[in-house]
């Protein structure tokens, strides 16, 4: 099977102001501000967004210097939050 033709649809890319980040607002703000569930929310709606500001997949990696080819710090950061 190809990735192409008239019978491919690609998943749908996120995008800003969509239903779904607005569903994560929505969850964010029933939760008490700056609780860990609050703080947990508001990091993933930060993640969608970048991921709709660049236009990446969100089973991709979204690099916040805007260049996935430079994301050296992007996972040496995320290394030191595993340890």
């Amino acid at each position: 099977m190809t990735r192409s033709g008239p019978s491919f649809q690609p998943e749908p890319l996120p995008r800003r102001g969509d239903q779904f980040e607005q569903w994560l607002k929505a969850q964010r703000e029933e939760r008490e501000v700056q609780s860990s569930e609050w703080r947990t929310l508001d990091a993933l709606l930060d993640t969608y967004r970048l991921h709709a500001d660049t236009g990446t997949p969100l089973d991709q990696h979204a690099c916040e210097n805007g260049n996935p080819d430079d994301c050296y710090g992007c996972y040496e950061a995320a290394a030191k939050e595993q340890q």
